[in-house]
């Protein structure tokens, strides 16, 4: 009796499979989906058929019931619409929802996963990308993903505290904050050498020899907080230009005597300082009268310039007022303080002092014109670069034999008039 139910539920079973020249349909009107029985020498099994556009597709399975589920789906997707997934093998459908639980919790798409994938495996030639990234986060350990605009805004923050010098903080601050390093975006550890030398192509020479200089404090200032410590920054491997060392641009005496002539009352002391004593244009814009001190006695009569309000913060200096500029002092009164320069910026005022005279402005001519004279006059370096606040190194580049000695005496006897 079990034997006889055995075979009635074989012969049920079977009867709904498709049959040789027989198939099976699964569907509706709309949408059909068929199943054929497929026996050959090779192999039997179940072969399910169906038309996409104007093409028949046909996918062979062993048995029956992958077949069946087959089929099933492919006509739900064809149903609605979805042809491309109605095509798609079974296999390629498990790997898919295999990599959706791989990125699950992950909070991105399946589609950008697969894109950043081949991206990355594309930038590496085939090589592991776990095993790069791996490699990478040891190398970089905890560092900030910080730009090099947000490392700038630090390091400007942590010199001005430690009261670096103001006219180095500016220079810093104008190159990088108001530069073309706005448009820097990127993380501080993935800038390149070409990334900072698009950076400096407007540059040459001196220029970008100083602008490089900046680059490598600030990535040495980064290292360890947004690059890696041990190693050598992008900004150490940019190549200097060779620095061809020009004329210093000095007032001749006549020139020298025309520009005092023409300045005004309120801007004498500036430029009669500034011509005679050698003082930069930024320490004496920082400067009180209370440290202008003239004395009968000429080796009493001095000028303090003090280590905050020098370029370099080297520290205190005397410089000496020399006979033609107290005599210019005299003519102008020394009050007991107050600022020296009626501006701070005295740039407009130099210029229009030029336009005056009719003379192209000399950048630092006025410095400069006090080294070279004071250089012919008493042929010592180490003096003239300790009154000057500049090395001897330098005062001998650019003030030795840059002036005769006739000329100097031309120029040490200018006198207001």
């Amino acid at each position: 009796m079990d034997a006889q139910k055995a075979g009635r539920f074989i012969q049920k079973m079977a009867s709904g499979r498709p049959q040789p020249g027989k198939p099976e349909v699964v569907g509706d009107g709309s949408v059909q989906v068929l199943i054929y029985f497929d026996r050959d020498k090779t192999r039997t099994g179940y072969r399910v058929v169906f038309w996409q556009g104007r093409q028949r597709v046909r996918k062979f399975f062993i048995e029956y019931a992958q077949a069946k589920e087959e089929a099933r789906r492919i006509a739900g997707n064809l149903r609605a619409g979805r042809i491309e997934v109605a095509n798609t093998d079974p296999a390629d459908l498990q790997d898919l929802n295999r990599a959706r639980l791989a990125i699950a919790g992950l909070g991105v798409s399946l589609e950008h996963a697969a894109r950043e994938y081949a991206e990355a495996h594309k930038l590496l030639e085939g090589r592991s990308v776990s095993g790069f990234v791996q490699a990478h986060l040891a190398r970089v350990g905890k560092l900030k993903d910080g730009t090099m605009m947000e490392a700038a805004h630090a390091l400007i923050e942590e010199k001005t505290a430690r009261g670096k010098g103001h006219t180095w903080i500016k220079s810093l601050r104008n190159f990088l904050l108001n530069s073309a390093l706005k448009k820097m975006e990127k993380p501080m550890i993935a800038v390149t050498v070409e990334d900072l030398e698009n950076l400096l192509k407007t540059w040459s020479g001196r220029t970008r020899n100083n602008k490089i200089r900046f680059l490598v404090q600030l990535f040495n200032f980064a290292k360890g907080k947004y690059i890696p410590e041990g190693e050598k920054s992008v900004a150490q491997k940019l190549p200097f230009d060779v620095e061809t060392p020009g004329e210093v641009q000095i007032w001749t005496p006549e020139e020298a005597k025309l520009l005092l002539d023409q300045a005004l009352p309120e801007e004498l002391p500036f430029f009669a300082i500034a011509m005679f004593s050698g003082i930069r244009t930024c320490e004496i814009c920082r400067m009180d009268w209370s440290q202008v001190r003239p004395h009968p006695d000429p080796d009493e009569s001095h000028i303090e310039v003090k280590a905050a309000g020098s370029k370099k913060q080297l520290g205190r200096r005397i410089v000496p007022i020399l006979p033609a500029l107290a005599a210019f002092l005299e003519k102008t009164g020394v009050p007991k303080s107050g600022r020296i320069v009626p501006n701070f910026n005295m740039q407009t005022r130099q210029e229009l002092l030029a336009l005056r005279t009719g003379l192209e402005w000399k950048y630092n001519g006025c410095r400069h014109s006090f080294g070279s004279y004071r250089m012919a006059d008493i042929k010592n370096v180490y003096q003239v670069a300790e009154e000057m606040g500049n090395s001897p190194a330098m005062v001998k580049k650019h003030y030795f034999q840059a002036v005769t000695k006739a000329e100097a005496i031309r120029f040490w006897s200018i006198r207001p008039g």
